[in-house]
């Protein structure tokens, strides 16, 4: 019985000592995938710079979520606290300075979004990274009959007239960026059809200027020429 008992333990340790060499490669693949996978994904990671994002972040179009803190006056700039997938508490927050891609935000428009999206959670797709901001494309969860819906914040701004298309430096053979720009454009057709459009109120503004501008012209000129016959009556 020691015999059977002592070749079972030889033939037991043989075995184990056998299968960790490979248990260690094992584990050692293993740590390394979950190394560059966690480098990926960076779940842990709050962006608070547009330097921050990853340049893949940008061409999977990853979808980001954060707080809308605040909104700049001067170009309708969204401060947003980024919500990463794994929330720690000892990982310092900031404001990641957001441009919705394509709009330019008029002071209707900033307003509107400081009733609507400040201190809401947004979901935010990088498209591009400037100096002072990143632009996305920006979506506003809505919970109407018990289903979320994405509200578009920048097709909503031009279809309501309060922003106005501008020119993005992004290469148009994208084709998800094509279409979010035809969604922009024909936003803003609907607006000005409506007379909601940015430019129906710009437009009319000008006019109205110029024309007020050519009466007082007109009732200064009518003005000066009856001064001699009024100071002739006056000294007769």
């Amino acid at each position: 019985m020691d015999e059977v008992t002592n070749l079972f333990y030889r033939y037991t340790t043989a075995w184990e000592q056998n299968i960790r060499g490979p248990q260690i490669g094992c584990y050692s693949v293993a740590i390394i995938g979950l190394t560059v996978a966690l480098r990926k994904v960076r779940p842990f990671s709050k962006f608070k710079r547009a330097t921050d994002i990853p340049d893949h972040f940008i061409k999977e179009r990853r979808e980001l979520t954060g707080y809308v803190k605040g909104i700049e006056p001067g170009g309708g700039v969204l401060m947003i606290q980024h919500k990463p997938l794994v929330d720690l508490p000892m990982v310092r927050t900031g404001d990641l300075p957001v441009k919705i891609s394509g709009v330019k935000v008029s002071a209707l428009g900033v307003n509107w979004l400081q009733a609507i999206v400040v201190e809401n959670e947004v979901k935010f797709i990088p498209i591009r990274k400037d100096n002072r901001f990143i632009q996305c494309e920006v979506l506003l969860p809505q919970t109407k009959n018990k289903k979320v819906k994405d509200l578009h914040i920048g097709e909503t701004l031009l279809r309501i007239g309060f922003g106005q298309i501008e020119k993005v430096e992004k290469p148009l053979t994208d084709p998800t960026f094509l279409q979010y720009y035809k969604r922009l454009k024909s936003a803003e057709a609907y607006a000005i059809r409506r007379d909601l459009g940015y430019k129906y109120y710009i437009n009319p503004t000008i006019k109205l200027v110029k024309l007020m501008h050519q009466k007082l012209n007109d009732m200064l000129l009518a003005t000066t020429k009856q001064i001699p016959r009024l100071y002739k009556f006056a000294t007769s």
